[in-house]
């Protein structure tokens, strides 16, 4: 049996063109041309060694959300 997953991570830019990787529904439909999804491991490693900052609940976003971390200056 497979398990279908509800959410997806997907790196791309924000409104002001941060980079960032956001937690979306897998339904979600992206731009295949400048937007990847990205699995859970990828956000997880650039997060230990601190290219990503977590921002989840600091943004308008309901899931969860990281930021670029030298677009945060």
């Amino acid at each position: 049996m497979q398990i279908k997953k509800k959410t997806k991570f997907l790196l791309t830019t924000s409104e002001d063109k941060d980079v960032i990787v956001a937690e979306v529904d897998a339904s979600h439909k992206y731009n295949e041309r400048s937007e990847y999804v990205v699995s859970y491991d990828f956000v997880k490693a650039n997060v230990d060694c601190g290219t990503l900052v977590d921002v989840t609940g600091k943004v308008d976003w309901n899931k969860r959300i990281w930021i670029y971390a030298d677009d945060m200056a």
